[in-house]
């Protein structure tokens, strides 16, 4: 059975539990009242900036009375949890960064570095032998942060491991990319293979041969990462993905903590309800679900390539398959929303970073998974889904989680960047999305507009087929 550190896998809020569920529970609750840890003397090193991760770690671990250490300029050094704030270079200037953050970590002035994006994540992998050895054991090798952060890998390591993925190929030029198109057929998903070395770019979805002509090329090097496109030149050009429509609202998150010796001991699963931009982008509303077929199944893969921390493994569900997506090796943008229903995965990561964490019963492959269902809570990105409601009611369209059938209200709505405890930060990360709103309203203006088109198309066919099937009963009538 997976553990959770204060209740089972549910979707939230505490249930009655079994005598058993209970003795398991409070084995696990032990993780809050240990033997007294020393936390004063073991700083934390945030890497400034303006995600929610990092706002969730400041939290979580502030309010526990760790001393975080603020490198950088963002929306987190202004947290009320800040004991100290310093400069660093930019994080996307690889070229800069890796070698100051090896010298602090030689020096002894940084310990533990919170993997709060892939990037950072990818450097504390890199530098994994500087580090202490209690610390050093909390650190995916680079193989494996590589294996999760780069797709064609990730998606080798998951057949390997049995798990399905969608049909995906990555031709490394033009015309091997429209000869890969015309054989997998359109609609097609064009994207990176990894963030590593091109940045934020998202990809878009490619629905015919004029726009893949468009767009297939090699990607712009994302400036200071040089030295990173140099070691891992396939990353230049995409990837291309058959597109699978139940990707907008049927995207499932297996996510937890691994401990390198006592396993998988925390676990939750959500569901992607909403994203920006759509079909491509970060989640704006990630809805608890429950789900034992789909958790276990995501947990047995996680458990097969994922050697120890935090965790996102995506499922897209199509028909009866789960094909594996992505997996986020570090914290995710809807971190909070496994805090609230009991598993608090930053105070997990730095508990494991002073000793060992182990359960009564980590998850085990082939063992039987119960999920309790309980009330849904709702992880959302304010002014991302404000803007999505307000375009779709505009033009008068219904979004893709409103359509189906099995759509589930949330009893209970939490932000997904910054905390009302923590205020400034709060402010500062939701505003500073406005910064370009071009940028942020256009995606949603141009999915809204294509979502009409289709449900007009969709009714002139239906309107057409209607007037056959009167026509051929006025055929079939008596007397005609």
């Amino acid at each position: 059975m997976v553990q959770i550190p204060t209740h089972k896998v549910a979707h939230g809020g505490a249930q009655p539990l079994s005598p058993a569920e209970t003795s398991r529970v409070t084995t696990t609750e032990t993780f809050a009242h240990p033997t007294p840890l020393p936390i004063a003397s073991s700083p934390v090193a945030l890497i400034d900036n303006f995600g929610s991760p990092t706002l969730s770690f400041a939290v979580s671990l502030g309010a526990r009375g760790v001393p975080l250490h603020f490198y950088g300029s963002g929306a987190g050094r202004w947290s009320r949890y800040s004991s100290r704030r310093a400069t660093c270079p930019p994080v996307e200037d690889a070229d800069r960064f890796l070698p100051w953050l090896r010298r602090r970590i030689r020096s002894g002035e940084i310990r533990r570095v919170a993997p709060t994006t892939d990037l950072i994540a990818f450097y504390v992998s890199m530098l994994r032998e500087d580090f202490a050895p209690e610390v050093r054991r909390t650190i995916p090798p680079l193989p494996e942060l590589e294996r999760a952060l780069i797709k064609t890998r990730f998606g080798a390591a998951c057949a390997r491991a049995g798990q399905a993925v969608p049909v995906t190929e990555a031709p490394d030029d033009a015309a091997a990319g429209v000869a890969t198109a015309q054989r997998l057929g359109f609609p097609l998903m064009m994207k990176p293979k990894s963030h590593l070395v091109v940045g934020d770019e998202r990809g878009r979805v490619l629905n015919d041969l004029r726009e893949l002509r468009e767009y297939y090329r090699p990607y712009e090097i994302s400036p200071g990462r040089e030295s990173l496109a140099e070691r891992y030149p396939e990353l230049l050009w995409p990837l291309l993905q058959k597109y699978v429509p139940s990707a907008r609202t049927r995207v499932f998150s297996v996510t937890g903590y691994k401990d390198p010796d006592g396993g998988i001991i925390a676990a939750c699963l959500s569901c992607k309800r909403r994203q920006w931009p759509p079909d491509t982008g970060i989640s704006t509303s990630q809805v608890s679900a429950a789900d034992a077929r789909i958790l276990s199944r995501g947990l047995e893969t996680a458990d097969k390539l994922v050697s120890c921390g935090i965790f996102e493994l995506e499922l897209l569900e199509s028909g009866t398959e789960l094909l594996a997506i992505d997996l986020n090796p570090r914290a995710f943008g809807f971190i909070d929303l496994d805090i609230a229903r009991g598993n608090d995965l930053p105070w997990l990561w730095f508990e494991s970073t002073l000793r060992p964490l182990t359960a009564d019963a980590p998850f085990t492959a082939g063992q039987p998974l119960t999920v309790t269902p309980a009330a849904v809570i709702e992880c959302r990105l304010p002014i991302p889904y404000t803007i999505s409601r307000c375009i779709n009611a505009l033009l008068g369209v219904r979004s893709a989680d409103e359509i189906e059938a099995d759509v589930v209200n949330a009893t209970r709505v939490i932000p997904m960047l910054g905390h009302w405890n923590d205020p400034l930060p709060l402010l500062l990360a939701n505003l500073r999305q406005l910064r370009h709103p071009g940028s942020l309203i256009r995606p949603y203006v141009a999915a809204a507009a294509a979502q009409r088109r289709r449900n007009r198309q969709a009714q002139s066919n239906t309107g057409r087929q209607q007037a056959v099937e009167q026509a051929r009963e006025g055929r079939n009538q008596p007397g005609a």
